[in-house]
């Protein structure tokens, strides 16, 4: 088990443009032997940025889930060079595991873009959060804000205690503060279903969950920041929509993320530092939803963004019930 979220993304190299997980992924909001998606996506991204020089810099990771990972096995990443120019680079990467049999399965492909820095900018720019959220000074801790529930009879002590085992990675790698003005922190990330926020009159499309981060251990190289960030923008987005209706995984028949877009708008980002993250779901229908969260530093400045489409099923009908 990784101690800090540098070793959780780190990859060995096994040969030229081959690498394997140092760790085993692990699972976070699922009971199954299934891992997180944002290990493997960090994963991805690692293996991506080692088979680059140091002054090209990543600037989006798109890819897709193909099947499920497995947590008693590590990763494997073959990264094929697509393109290497003066300017730009671009990186394919297949993350595989190996199977019981012996042989692989893909789990993940991705697309991963670099840039070498331009001498000058045009413009710098960019959109605010679409709500006024509470400065990190004042947003209570997740294990704090979890007391505080509790304490004023909200919820249940089981159901804090739920929360904390589904989320356990993150809060082992991440100090997080949620922002009571988002629906996150009213519910618990849905878990707390009865609690009542005061965006429950919002069109689900028109309300928003926020959050302050920072990383609990240094990252010294660019290579874990674009991972890392990789690894927690992942986190959440595809039962955003069941949290902002006040539901949660076992209200549906499936759930789990189908294709994410990760785009960096500066390589100026120190994850030891506070991040606000605002996330929202924008549509959902033909069993898939599609949202995205959003990360802006202390200073205001959007460092990225991601996007994600997401299978949506409801529960199967109990036809022997009709």
């Amino acid at each position: 088990m990784a101690s800090t979220l540098s070793e959780q993304v780190s990859v060995e190299e096994l040969g030229p443009d081959q690498f394997r997980t140092r760790f085993n992924p692990e699972r976070m909001g699922n009971a199954a032997k299934i891992a997180y998606g944002g290990c493997t996506i960090a994963a991805a991204i690692q293996a991506a940025c080692h088979t680059v020089s140091p002054e090209y810099l990543l600037y989006s990771a798109m890819g897709n889930y193909l099947g499920p990972a497995l947590i008693d096995r590590k990763l494997f990443c073959s990264v094929r060079r697509i393109r290497d120019t003066r300017t730009f680079a671009t990186r394919q990467v297949e993350v595989s595991q190996e199977q019981d049999g012996g042989t692989k399965r893909l789990c993940m492909i991705i697309l991963a873009d670099f840039q070498v820095k331009e001498a000058a900018t045009w413009q710098v720019y960019s959109e605010p959060p679409s709500k006024s959220y509470s400065p990190v000074e004042k947003c209570l801790g997740t294990v704090e804000l979890g007391d505080e529930m509790i304490k004023k009879g909200y919820v249940p002590s089981k159901l804090v205690k739920i929360h904390r085992t589904v989320f356990g990675l993150m809060m082992r790698f991440f100090e997080t503060r949620p922002a009571p003005e988002g629906i996150g922190a009213r519910n618990l990330t849905g878990v707390a279903k009865s609690v009542k926020t005061h965006q429950d009159g919002l069109p689900i499309t028109s309300k928003t969950s926020a959050d302050w981060f920072r990383c609990q251990h240094p990252l010294d190289r660019p290579h874990d920041r674009y991972s890392g960030l990789g690894f927690i923008m992942d986190g959440g987005l595809s039962f955003l929509p069941l949290s902002h209706n006040g539901q949660f995984l076992d209200d549906v028949g499936a759930c789990s993320s189908l294709d994410f877009a990760l785009r960096f708008f500066t390589n100026n980002f120190d994850l030891n530092n506070w991040h606000m993250r605002e996330m929202k779901t924008v549509t959902g229908g033909d069993g898939r939803t599609y949202s995205e969260s959003r990360l802006w530093d202390q200073s205001g400045t959007m460092i990225a963004n991601m996007t994600q489409q997401s299978i949506m099923r409801p529960k199967p009908t109990n036809k022997s019930a009709l």
